[in-house]
């Protein structure tokens, strides 16, 4: 006799986070595209905020709570939309953020920053307004980046002028620049597990593989 299998998992629900265990406030960025809108290291987490020259908030992990805009402390310096950024697996307080400007900027996150306080409530604070370092060599909108899994202050990064460039960001200079893609926008970009190459996905529906050291 035919007998339907029942999922193990019917039961199964979760229960609504309580205000309190919430991050809100934000008036998100309405820029989109192919990059991630949001962003973590084990200590803080960034997302881009509408507004002009491209706002951006970071957040504490372990102080959940409402962020207010004229009020909380943001981090600020593009002069266009923020379109993707990534945080240094080797410094939970540095992160990259890449822009429409066509600039990337290196920033560090003081110890003392605090968007909310110990009770949830937006504290008034200072705005980062000045990155460690401006990365500028694209020549259109920096789309992408990614940082090196293995080896420290390694960067990758994408643009609409069909170029991926790596980045020294201790040295602040350019380590090598691949631009075989014709006219076809890069819509992904991953190191692999060690660090050796680079792997894009293209508008073309190609998959290339690139040697960071040569471009």
């Amino acid at each position: 006799m035919f007998k339907i299998r029942h999922s193990k998992y019917r039961h199964v629900f979760c229960d609504q986070p309580k205000p309190d265990q919430c991050f809100t406030g934000f008036k998100l960025s309405t820029v989109t595209g192919d990059q991630q809108y949001i962003k973590a290291s084990a200590k803080y987490y960034v997302v881009s905020l509408f507004g002009g020259g491209g706002p951006m908030h970071v957040g504490r992990l372990d102080r959940p709570g409402r962020f207010e805009a004229g009020t909380s402390c943001q981090v600020e310096g593009h002069t266009g939309a923020v379109l993707d950024f990534d945080f240094n697996p080797f410094d939970d307080s540095m992160f990259a953020s890449a822009s429409d400007d066509t600039t990337i900027k290196i920033w560090n996150i003081p110890e003392d920053w605090e968007p909310t306080d110990e009770k949830g409530l937006a504290k008034a604070g200072v705005n980062l307004t000045e990155p460690l370092i401006d990365l500028a060599a694209h020549k259109k909108k920096v789309t992408l980046l990614r940082f090196h899994p293995t080896a420290a202050n390694v960067l990758a990064s994408t643009s609409a002028d069909y170029t991926v460039k790596t980045w020294d960001i201790e040295m602040q200079e350019e380590i090598s620049t691949f631009s075989d893609f014709g006219d076809n926008l890069i819509q992904d970009l991953i190191w692999d597990m060690r660090g050796d190459m680079l792997a894009t996905s293209c508008k073309d529906k190609g998959v290339r593989f690139i040697d960071p050291r040569t471009g």
